[in-house]
């Protein structure tokens, strides 16, 4: 299992950094989900080597039985990311994000459970290494985050507090010589280990792979990406839950 995991992320392990996308979230078992995010990224500094990165993004899931992935509603997020660029190699970034996410039963007829919703805090950072190779631009980035979980009455959740790692590899290529439109792929494995009364093993979770196609728009800077994410959950049992992708991104829409 473990080599078939890995080894598709050492095969893609190339990305490009002058547009960005928002991956959509893992939102459980389903048969398929849409996602959606409205973002801006903003130099913090006259060299663009500090940046912010903000959106707004909300998920749509299938009922088991299904495959409408826009049947219910899934998650709100609202997520705000700060990177520093300190070398031509190497960045670093921090985040602080706030989702509400709806909760469902497994059983027929898939109605809300009780609580039916949960709330998170979630913070985190990342480290990454960027290079390319001719026209390939990629990076490899390692994600460490701590997740909080409430009732929608700030009251402790079932599940209190999670510790997750992520390892992530992305690549593109323009498709073109202005260089506005670009095609994008990721491959991300997630560990995790969850304190309910006390906290379980660290293990493996699920792999995501993402491919997008991505456009720059001028005047004003807006970058459209469309994409899609498939999530294969568990490792004896595997679940596979298919997603489509739409994002918009301003770049630099508080320039002078």
């Amino acid at each position: 299992m473990l080599r078939i995991i890995l080894t598709p992320l050492l095969v893609i392990s190339f990305s490009f950094n002058g547009f960005a996308q928002f991956s959509p979230p893992g939102l459980g078992e389903a048969h398929t989900a849409s996602w959606f995010a409205l973002g801006l990224k903003q130099p913090l500094n006259k060299s663009g080597t500090l940046s912010s990165k903000t959106y707004l993004g909300l998920g749509r899931i299938s009922t088991p039985n299904r495959y409408n992935g826009f049947e219910k509603p899934a998650i709100y997020v609202l997520n705000e990311e700060v990177t520093h660029r300190f070398h031509k190699n190497w960045s670093y970034a921090a985040a602080l994000s706030y989702r509400w996410q709806y909760q469902y039963n497994s059983t027929p007829p898939y109605a809300q459970s009780s609580p039916d919703t949960r709330q998170e805090i979630r913070a985190y950072s990342r480290f990454s290494y960027h290079n390319s190779v001719g026209k390939l631009n990629y990076h490899i980035g390692f994600r460490p985050e701590l997740r909080f979980f409430y009732n929608p009455d700030f009251s402790p959740y079932s599940k209190k507090t999670q510790f997750r790692s992520r390892l992530r590899a992305k690549a593109s290529f323009f498709l073109n010589p202005s260089k506005t439109q670009q095609f994008i792929t990721t491959a991300e494995v997630l560990y995790a280990t969850t304190k309910t009364d006390q906290w379980s093993t660290f293990k493996y979770q699920d792999t995501r792979f993402c491919f997008y196609y991505s456009v720059a728009l001028s005047q004003p800077q807006v970058v459209l990406n469309i994409g899609y994410m498939t999530d294969l959950i568990g490792t004896t049992s595997l679940t596979d839950v298919h997603y489509i992708a739409f994002d918009v991104l301003l770049m630099n829409p508080f320039k002078s």
